[in-house]
């Protein structure tokens, strides 16, 4: 082959690799686009899922002070609750003195009244005998006397 056919085809062929490895410059550029799209997309998602994350974070944080406070209320509650339901157990425990004192003053005085009824029966026997007696000395007196 001649001298100008040699150097034609050996500038053909550096012309082939040169489009060779422009082709694959692209194909490589155009590769490492997708990925830097890829890896972009992925951090977006990522930065999504993180604000999302923070989100629920807040949102859990507001909810445990709410519930925080809920319990404080509801403690406060149980406090005032107790007492009254200490206090209502002292005024129970003296309502329930105080009437075991009146039943107990109540059944005395039934037996005292039991015992003067018992009292006034025999002085209205007593009574009616002495009467009866009177009458008897003042039938006789009367007698003796007239």
């Amino acid at each position: 082959m001649s001298k100008v056919n040699k150097e034609g085809a050996q500038q053909t062929s550096l012309l082939d690799v040169l489009k060779k490895k422009m082709r694959q410059a692209r194909e490589e550029a155009e590769a490492a686009k997708d990925e830097a799209d890829e890896v972009k997309r992925q951090l977006e998602e990522e930065r999504k899922k993180r604000e999302d994350a923070e989100a629920e974070v807040a949102a859990l944080n507001r909810r445990i002070v709410l519930v925080e406070e809920d319990l404080e209320r509801t403690e406060d509650r149980l406090k005032v609750a107790t007492s009254k339901l200490e206090q209502a157990t002292k005024a129970a425990d003296e309502a329930d003195r105080a009437r075991k004192s009146m039943e107990t003053r109540s059944q005395q005085d039934e037996e005292r009244a039991n015992f003067l009824e018992t009292q006034v029966d025999e002085a209205k026997v007593i009574a009616e005998d002495a009467d009866r007696k009177y009458e008897e000395v003042r039938f006789w007196n009367a007698r003796v006397y007239a």
